[in-house]
């Protein structure tokens, strides 16, 4: 092609070019088929850049070319998520410029081509297009989280165009300077050719930039230096949603600061600048139950569920609010196994307005929303749901259970029959006859130590850990143990609920059945080991999983004896009363009820002998537990016995009676305290 033909082609492709770059200007952010148009735009613009290509690259057409090529690529960006293709496009863009000039480059470092091309071209017209191209690679690099690639191109520019300024190498100062305008500046008419100027491409790259490092700060737990990152990326280019997320990051950070008024402001902040932005509601929720703020949590989680019911409506609509093409929420890819930003799930929701309401008290509430949340596992895969939950929820079977608490605090018991028979029935299936778990013990002579043999007790926190199986062998026994907790909690409380119907005869069967059932488990030392029996037991009562099962075993039998002492059936009550307490040596009731029984039969010696022995191990126990903040912070929510609890009135009258006994009966004055310990204050 001839001089004046080629001329005439470059002023054609730059005036459509130009022509495609006005139309998008024109273009509002609302309007209805805004994405269809970027679509025929990008298209109008890959049919121009072929049309070009199609040519030999000249020194004169090379810097348009380029021109094209950043505009398609801006709208490729805009319309979808980076590829690889993104990535060979530039460069084999900036090929063609070097062979433009008469320069070759064989290998595939971009870097080093940039390198090459500032080192051996001199012609500003090229290399203004180039520096677009670098700029938008970096873009591209954002997504997939390639910080120090940006650095080192970042560096190229400021070492070229910087240099004696002053500053040094780090890449802090590196991202003030795009924030500044000190690396690329708009050139004069560039608006007119660019479908996104560089100045808001170097904004997107700062506040890109500075959210990913400050997130990972925050994800290393330095949360002071990621709260200083995050609040200067919170003064860039931000959109209404990018800016509540880094109001919620720093939120969050603030709270792992101890901070939880400055975090309940950021989390305020977030929802001002994004009233979608659900996790930060979230968080606040959180944030007022850490407070004990009851009233603030539960309207916050209600606000959370009824927001989450019209989610979809949210994501109908058109929540663009950039005037730029490629927007920061693009471009940044917070890690899947993160939760801080990432979707509420309504069914968490949902429990967490249940289960809070429970704990308080407000149990016609909890019951409410618990059955709504049974109703909505029925409308899937109900054997499917029935056994796997979302990592943010307990296990399913566990939230029948928590329904059950609250339909039996309500006074509902056919509905707790009714649902407990659905758990026992799913689980009996799934039980094998025996189940049996053999503690590990470390065969080794420590120093300070003249025995030959130690228990390992390093792994105390899971009673699976501390087991001589293979890592699948355990976890089936795991599933299994489960299945016989659920099952067994199932049948008490079945039990109570009877009871309370005053049907004694399904009441003693149901408690039997849970005691059966959790009598398959069985745990046992390897033999041949030496090991004391006090010492195995010792570690059996740290184990969390055997401590629900003995408590539930206790409850069961304690549930029992009171059935068969209505019936007038004292002896056998007495039995199940002892076989109670020997369950959970620290249960009050338990040895309240033995003591009960034992006085109605006339053993009023064995009594005051057993209120004795036994009182000081029980108030030392339960006087520690008085002084957690939650006294059954160790067992699940669900394992909370409805037997009738003992008041400290029944208490005193009981002690009472056994001083005066002794009083009248023994030479030696002893003085009865009250089961029930006083405030630890």
């Amino acid at each position: 092609m001839d001089g004046g033909g080629s001329r005439g082609c470059l002023e054609m492709w730059a005036e459509e070019n130009r022509k495609l770059v006005a139309q998008l200007k024109n273009i509002s952010t609302l309007t209805v088929n805004r994405r269809d148009i970027l679509q025929q735009s990008h298209a109008s613009f890959r049919k121009l850049l072929e049309k070009i290509q199609g040519l030999p690259a000249t020194v004169p057409s090379i810097p348009l070319e380029l021109n094209i090529l950043y505009n398609a690529v801006v709208l490729r960006l805009s319309l979808s998520d980076v590829n690889q293709n993104d990535n060979s496009l530039v460069y084999e863009g900036l090929v063609r410029g070097l062979e433009a000039y008469g320069r070759h480059f064989d290998g595939l470092d971009i870097v080093k081509l940039w390198g090459m091309i500032f080192q051996s071209i001199h012609d500003p017209a090229f290399i203004q297009a180039v520096d677009q191209l670098i700029y938008l690679q970096c873009v591209i690099w954002l997504v997939s989280n390639q910080l120090d690639k940006i650095d080192a191109a970042l560096r190229i520019l400021r070492d070229r165009g910087s240099s004696g300024s002053g500053l040094n190498a780090h890449s802090d100062d590196l991202l003030q300077c795009i924030k500044a305008g000190d690396l690329l500046k708009d050139r004069s008419g560039s608006h007119l050719m660019l479908v996104q100027s560089l100045s808001s491409l170097g904004e997107l790259i700062y506040t890109c930039a500075l959210f990913i490092r400050g997130f990972r700060k925050m994800e290393e737990g330095n949360y002071l230096e990621a709260v200083d990152i995050l609040q200067q990326a919170a003064e860039g280019l931000c959109s209404k949603r990018i800016l509540a997320e880094i109001y919620t990051l720093i939120g969050y950070s603030s709270a792992q600061m101890g901070r939880p008024h400055t975090a309940l402001q950021y989390f305020r902040w977030a929802l001002q600048a994004d009233i979608h932005c659900l996790s930060a509601l979230y968080h606040a929720a959180m944030m007022y139950r850490q407070l004990e703020m009851v009233e603030a949590e539960l309207e916050a989680l209600n606000h959370l569920y009824v927001a989450l019911e019209s989610c979809d409506q949210f994501k109908a609509g058109n929540h663009v609010d950039s005037q730029f093409l490629i927007r920061p929420e693009q471009l940044i890819r917070i890690p899947a196994t993160c939760h801080l930003l990432t979707g509420v799930n309504q069914v968490h929701v949902k429990h967490s307005l249940a289960r809070r309401f429970l704990q308080i008290g407000r149990v016609e509430a909890a019951a409410e929303h618990y059955l709504d949340l049974l109703a909505s596992f029925l409308e899937g895969s109900q054997q499917e749901v029935f056994l796997v939950a979302d990592h943010t929820v307990p296990r399913v079977p566990e939230i029948y259970l928590e329904a059950a608490v609250a339909l039996l605090q309500c006074q509902r018991h056919n509905d707790v029959i009714t649902i407990c028979e659905e758990i026992a029935s799913k689980m009996s299936s799934l039980i094998s006859e025996k189940l049996t778990f053999e503690i590990r013990v470390n065969e080794w002579l420590p120093s300070n130590c003249s025995e030959g043999t130690e228990i390992n007790t390093s792994c105390q926190s899971s009673l699976l850990n501390c087991f001589n199986e293979s890592q699948t062998l355990r976890t089936k026994k795991k599933e299994t143990l489960n299945y016989i907790l659920w099952a067994a909690t199932a049948f008490l409380y079945q039990g109570q609920a009877f009871a309370l119907l005053r049907n004694n005869k399904e009441s003693i069967t149901n408690f039997s059945r849970c005691v059966n059932l959790l009598l398959k488990v069985q745990v046992v030392g390897p033999p041949d080991t030496g090991v004391p029996d006090d010492q195995l037991e010792s570690l059996k009562e740290n184990m969390t999983e055997l401590e629900i099962l003995q408590k539930l075993k206790s409850l069961a039998f304690a549930g029992k004896g009171m059935q068969l002492a209505e019936k007038g059936q004292d002896r056998e009550a007495l039995q199940n009363f002892q076989l109670s307490l020997q369950a959970y040596p620290d249960s009050r009731e338990a040895l309240y009820l033995l003591v009960q029984v034992l006085w109605k039969l006339k053993r009023k010696q064995e009594a005051v002998s057993f209120w004795l022995k036994s009182y000081s191990s029980v108030t030392k126990a339960a006087a520690e537990k008085m002084q957690q903040e939650n006294t059954l912070k160790k067992f699940p929510i669900f394992l909370i016995s409805h037997l009738r609890e003992i008041s400290t009135s029944e208490e005193e009258a009981v002690s009472e009676k056994l001083q005066e006994y002794c009083s009248s009966h023994s030479e030696e004055k002893v003085t009865l305290q009250f089961l029930r310990p006083m405030s630890c204050s």
